[in-house]
């Protein structure tokens, strides 16, 4: 629906109950009063004599006056007579009403002049019935407006419009000159029928709130379209017989919308039930709920909050104005909720932990109450000084709750709320400087926890060394928690409260178990970002590093050397015709240096990747290798065997490259520095990872030996793609080397997988 088309629905929406109110009261001429209704909320109904409930404007007829004529004429026989004259403005009313005096009651003589209906006057008495229908309007245009489509949110903007109407039966109702001859009962009961056919509507919408089955569709509605009609039909079954007189018998033929409400109420429960039963989705199940939760809550209202204490002690502690808006208001509230689908992941469970608090609260009132009977009955006890000082100590126990955690926050901080606390450490970022990270975090602590000292030590790891911060001064043993994350003790916290307060005892584990978590966490994620920038650097030193190292191959090795080639063929050029011997001499020397120059190129490139592991793998380059070093001459040369598991390739090129430079080297260190009489390579898949092993039966590892340049090469190859590495004693004698090569998700998991 375009915006101008809800706009314009809005509108008219609007417009009906403002204009059905205005054409109800402006009818005719008034004498500012409006009679009480025959059915009140303590189930009792006045039926000898007229009595004026409220008054409007500047009438001389005052509230609880009891009308016994008009004109010298009882009201009893102008209903009868069926010839009411017509009343006019400024037509001058002679009333005779029974008006109480203090001790006595006195009969007196009471002239009205009718006027234009005191609208202005009406509103401004009766403004919390006028609050509560403008706010139903609200509450039905926003459901709309978020979903104009939805059948339910149309249906209760339906009963928005309509329920209002009921303003012109209370608090606007019929006046006494109304039955004698002004406007007739008429604006009474026909706003008693529109707000009965608004509480069919708020039925429809409930049941528009899932998606019904077809012939479930078809009845349903018609069912709550007749609840009404059976409430009507019953109470003028019950009330007809009692009504002695004319006026009470219009009295009750007029009052349609309360007898209509509690028939529509197990409706309106039957609806939701049969609504939360068929939902299927999320939003349909919190929706029906809400208003299944919206119903009870009402009920509950209307039953604790008046019925029960007018059982109890005479009187509700309400007005039953303001106790009828709760009752009514909080049901339609949770439909129209329900109806727009308006953040119903929030309000259902806090409306929902709204009415278990308030149900324990009543079980304790009537547990309370029982037991107030019970003194009552046993001992000559005021039961209203009870009664009076069990609520004020209910009132004043929330107040109590509050205060009591405002002293414990001021004396002992946020030492009570751990969840707090530990919500604001979340909040610090872990990727800035670490002791920065680290401060910010100390501080907040001390802010928050009181605290004279704090500090955190961080333990060294193999690739981070230790660091430390603090603040304030010791005084005396600090209280330490260990930053443990993963069964892995990263640092050690340690914090002291201020001299003037209390230490952390043991009812303060838990917190500093939480904070110490969270401080760990920080900590980790702060290791982790400070070893990844270290990495980070390494690669960007390796990479320069190699670049330099190609730069100065080229300049100082092959590039003088293509220099020179270059002049000497010039030189070749011109011997040619001159002296061809010595040219062809010079060519051959040249096509010397050439190859040279080639063997020159392949060993940089080789020095960039290997060229064996592109032809051939890994396992049999090394094997190659291998084989090449055990042929060459020269030297006691210690024989090396590459023993490899069948699925072993294909391998990522990192890893290839990283496996083959490591096991290059460590033979190199076999060969110079063991002594053994041979060397193993094992290459095997374990999970996912490579493993390779390099042992040999040499003299091993010396006590005091410090990592050279080539353990140093090996460890950063193996840290640098996240593996690991090791060199140690081998059983029996000699060194094993230990390496293991995360695969990854790359081309060489794929024989794993």
């Amino acid at each position: 629906m375009s915006r101008t088309g809800r706009l314009l629905v809005l509108a008219v929406a609007w417009a009906l109950p403002a204009g059905w109110l205005l054409l109800a009261l402006t009818a005719g001429p008034s004498d500012g009063t409006s009679l009480a209704s025959s059915l009140l909320p303590d189930g009792t109904r006045r039926v000898e004599s007229l009595t004026v409930a409220r008054t409007f404007g500047s009438t001389p007829l005052l509230p609880g006056d009891e009308v016994q004529a008009v004109d010298g004429r009882a009201v009893e026989d102008w209903l009868a007579g069926g010839g009411a004259p017509g009343r006019e403005v400024g037509d001058v009313v002679r009333y005779e009403v029974r008006r109480s005096g203090g001790a006595l009651d006195r009969i007196q003589q009471v002239e009205v002049t009718l006027v234009d209906y005191p609208v202005a006057a009406a509103l401004r008495s009766g403004w919390r019935a006028v609050l509560a229908a403008l706010a139903l309007l609200v509450a039905g245009s926003a459901a709309f407006w978020a979903r104009p489509r939805a059948g339910s949110t149309r249906a209760f903007l339906v009963a928005a419009a309509l329920l209002p109407a009921m303003l012109t039966s209370t608090p606007f109702g019929v006046g006494a000159v109304d039955l004698v001859g002004s406007r007739g009962v008429w604006p009474e009961a026909v706003g008693e029928v529109m707000a009965a056919l608004g509480l069919v509507a708020v039925v429809v919408a409930v049941l528009a709130l899932v998606r019904l089955p077809g012939p479930q569709r078809r009845w349903v509605p018609v069912l709550a379209l007749v609840a009404p009609l059976v409430g009507y039909a019953a109470w003028l079954g019950l009330a007809l017989d009692d009504a002695a007189s004319r006026a009470a018998r219009l009295d009750v033929l007029t009052t349609v919308a309360v007898p209509a409400l509690w028939a529509i109420v197990p409706a309106l429960v039957g609806a939701a039930a049969l609504a939360h039963a068929r939902a299927e989705q999320r939003e349909e199940v919190l929706a029906t709920r809400l208003v299944l939760l919206g119903v009870g809550a009402g009920l509950g209202t209307w039953v604790f909050l008046g019925q029960l204490p007018v059982w109890l002690t005479g009187a509700a502690p309400l007005q039953w104005d303001v106790l009828g808006a709760l009752a009514l208001g909080v049901p339609l509230a949770c439909v129209a909720v329900a109806a727009a689908r308006f953040h119903l992941d929030e309000i259902e469970p806090r409306v929902r932990r709204g009415l278990v608090q308030a149900l324990v609260l009543v079980v304790v009132g009537a547990a309370f109450v029982a037991l107030v009977r019970a003194v009552d009955a046993a001992a000559d006890i005021s039961v209203g000084s009870m009664l009076t000082g069990g609520l004020l100590a209910l009132l004043l126990l929330p107040a109590a709750v509050a205060v009591q955690r405002l002293v414990r926050r001021l004396v002992y901080g946020d030492r009570v709320f751990p969840d707090r606390v530990v919500s604001d450490l979340r909040r610090l970022d872990p990727v800035t400087a670490p002791e920065d990270v680290l401060r910010e975090a100390l501080e907040l602590l001390a802010r928050r926890l009181h605290l004279s000292f704090a500090a955190v030590d961080v333990f060294a790891t193999g690739t981070s060394e230790s660091f430390a911060t603090s603040i304030g001064t010791s005084y005396g043993t600090p209280s330490t928690i260990d930053l443990a994350v993963g069964g892995t003790t990263l640092g050690r916290l340690r914090v002291e409260v201020d001299v003037g307060r209390d230490p952390f005892g043991p009812a303060d584990r838990r917190l500093l178990e939480d904070v110490g978590s969270q401080v760990g966490a920080l900590v980790q994620a702060m290791t982790a970002n400070r070893e990844l920038q270290m990495s980070r650097q390494r690669l960007v030193a390796a990479r320069e590093e190699e670049r330099r190292r190609l730069r100065r191959d080229l300049h100082d090795g092959l590039g003088p050397s293509l220099a020179t080639l270059a002049m000497r063929l010039e030189a070749a050029s011109d011997l040619i015709h001159e002296d061809p011997a010595e040219a062809a001499d010079l060519v051959a020397r040249l096509s010397d240096q050439a190859r040279e120059d080639i063997a020159e190129v392949r060993r940089l490139v080789e020095g960039l990747r290997p060229p064996a592991l592109d032809q051939l793998g890994l396992v049999s380059a090394l094997r190659h290798r291998a084989a090449e070093h055990a042929s060459g001459g020269g030297g006691v040369r210690v024989p090396w065997t590459v023993e490899a598991d069948d699925d072993l390739e294909p391998l990522p090129a990192a890893v290839e490259v990283a496996a083959y430079r490591i096991v290059v080297e460590a033979v190199n260190n076999v060969q110079r520095h063991s002594a053994a009489d041979r060397c193993a390579v094992v290459l095997a898949r374990e999970g996912g990872d490579l493993r390779v092993e390099v042992a040999d039966t040499g003299s091993g590892l010396a006590p005091d030996r410090r990592a050279g340049v080539g353990l140093s090469s090996m460890r950063e190859r193996a840290e640098e793609l996240g593996g690991s590495f090791e060199a140690s004693a081998r059983l029996g004698g000699g060194t094993v080397v230990r390496v293991r090569l995360p695969l990854g998700d790359g081309p060489g998991a794929a024989g794993e997988r």
